[in-house]
């Protein structure tokens, strides 16, 4: 959960501490220290600051979230559990800021990559409600007929029968 600023700023005390136990011929404790730096490393391309950026989203900080998520400087190495929430948290900031292309497409990406249930039904529902403003009635109520798929709470059903009745109405 750390920032790669952050990340960095480990690495490099570590190999200080590193550097200090070779000198003083303390072998573990400079084996230990490159077993963090490795730890330190692989979080980095495989964890990224997906947490933060997910923190700060929840916080309403899109502008942050969205600086962290892009500080990820190749997210196909990301993990299978991460890589879903880094295009589901791009096409959320996305909406937000009203770029709904670019929201559809992070989105689709994170609807077809593993999400959880519920931020599956989200997901959806974000879906079926651009291609509502879009005016494309037949993808969207393939993104409803999906969505009944899975099981979602109450709530979400209501809005997915909203959609799809909204959907009905164009022409």
């Amino acid at each position: 959960m750390f920032s790669n600023k952050a990340r960095w700023l480990v690495v490099f005390l570590l190999l200080i501490v590193a550097a200090l136990a070779i000198t003083l011929k303390v072998y573990e404790i400079a084996a230990l220290s490159f077993l963090f730096i490795g730890l330190v490393v692989w979080g980095y391309f495989k964890e990224g600051p997906i947490i933060l950026a997910a923190k700060q989203f929840k916080n309403k900080d899109y502008e942050t979230a969205k600086n962290l998520l892009l500080s990820i400087a190749k997210p196909q190495y990301l993990s299978k559990k991460r890589k879903p929430y880094y295009a589901y948290l791009l096409g959320c900031i996305a909406i937000h800021q009203m770029d709904y292309k670019t929201a559809e497409h992070h989105l689709e990406k994170a609807a077809f990559s593993g999400l959880k249930a519920q931020d599956l039904g989200i997901t959806i529902m974000h879906l079926a409600n651009i291609n509502l403003r879009n005016k494309q009635k037949e993808k969207g109520l393939l993104w409803i007929a999906e969505a009944k798929k899975i099981p979602l709470p109450a709530r979400q059903q209501s809005i997915l029968k909203n959609l799809e009745k909204e959907l009905h109405q164009i022409k």
